[in-house]
C-alpha cells in the first residue's frame, strides 16, 4: 500500500503576491464512484489539516485515512489512505518575483467494485506573469491487494493519469500513459516530466494568469494506488536556476 514518506514544502519567506493572485476554496475535491454508488470530499483551508505559510501558500495534509461512501446507501465507495496537497500562488524564490505551484500526493483503495477517481485542485490565480515558464511531473504506481492483479487506467487524453492546465484549461501536460498493470501481490509504477529533461521550464508565449492540475483513473476493486505530481511556474525561463522543485511530495511503497 502506498505511504506518504515526506511532506515538503518549498515555500519561501513573507513577501508580496502578483496582483491578483489567490488559491480558491476547495483545496482538492476527490470524487470516486462505481457500481456501488458515488461519493466525493473536499478539503479547504479552513479544514484541519490545512496550514497557511507565511507568503499565503497553503499545506493540506491528510492525517488519517477517510471512507468515501455514498449518501444515497451507505455504499463504502473507496478510502482515500494518505492525501498531501501544496498549493500556493506566490512560492517566490527572491522578494519580488511570484512563482506559482500546485502538487498532489495521494494513496486510495478501491471498494468492492472497479472504481473511477477524480481528484482537481484548486485553481490558482496568479494574476497577469508574463513570460511564464512552465514545468510538470507525475508518477503513479499500483499496488495488488486480493492475489488477482491489478490495473490503474488513465482516464484523461490519450489514457493518461495527470493533466496540467493553465489560463482556464488550456493543457500543458498530459502525463503518463496507462494502463498500468500489477502483478498478483505485487506492485508497479511509472512515471513521467514535461519538459523531459530536469529542471527544464518550457515557455508559453503568453501571459499566465491561472493554473490546476488533475488525476483521473479507474482502479480494480480491493486493490490500492498512489500518485504525485508538481505543476511549476516561473516568470522567465532564467528563473529556473534559482526555483527547487523540492516543493512536492514523494510516495513510497512500502509491502
Amino acid at each position: 500500500m502506498p505511504r506518504i514518506s515526506s511532506v515538503l514544502a518549498a515555500a519561501a519567506a513573507a513577501s508580496a503576491f502578483a496582483a491578483g493572485a489567490q488559491i480558491s476554496d476547495p483545496l482538492i475535491t476527490i470524487t470516486a464512484s462505481s457500481s456501488l454508488g458515488m461519493g466525493s470530499a473536499s478539503f479547504t483551508s479552513a479544514d484541519l489539516g490545512a496550514i497557511t505559510q507565511p507568503n499565503g501558500g497553503i499545506v493540506f495534509i491528510l492525517f488519517s485515512p477517510l471512507t468515501i461512501v455514498d449518501q444515497n446507501n451507505n455504499n463504502i465507495i473507496a478510502t482515500i489512505t494518505q492525501l498531501n496537497v501544496i498549493n500556493n500562488a506566490d512560492n517566490t524564490d527572491t522578494a519580488s518575483t511570484p512563482d506559482a505551484l500546485t502538487s498532489i500526493g495521494f494513496g486510495v483503495f478501491a471498494g468492492n467494485a472497479d472504481t473511477t477517481f477524480n481528484m482537481t485542485a484548486s485553481l490558482i490565480g496568479t494574476g497577469a506573469v508574463s513570460n511564464a515558464a512552465l514545468r510538470a511531473t507525475a508518477s503513479v504506481n499500483v499496488t495488488d491487494n486480493n492475489g488477482n492483479g491489478a490495473t490503474l487506467t488513465g482516464l484523461g487524453a490519450g489514457g493518461t493519469y495527470f493533466n496540467a492546465a493553465y489560463n482556464g484549461g488550456t493543457t500543458f501536460a498530459d502525463l503518463v500513459v496507462g494502463p498500468l498493470v500489477a502483478p498478483a501481490i505485487g506492485s508497479n509504477d511509472s512515471s513521467q516530466d514535461s519538459p523531459a529533461a530536469p529542471g527544464v521550464f518550457s515557455p508559453i508565449g503568453v501571459a499566465l494568469n491561472n493554473m490546476q492540475a488533475q488525476f483521473n483513473f479507474s482502479l480494480t476493486a480491493g486493490d490500492s494506488a498512489g500518485g504525485t505530481s508538481g505543476f511549476f511556474s516561473i516568470p522567465t525561463p532564467s528563473s529556473a536556476a534559482l526555483f527547487g522543485i523540492a516543493g512536492f511530495t514523494a510516495i513510497r511503497r512500502r509491502r
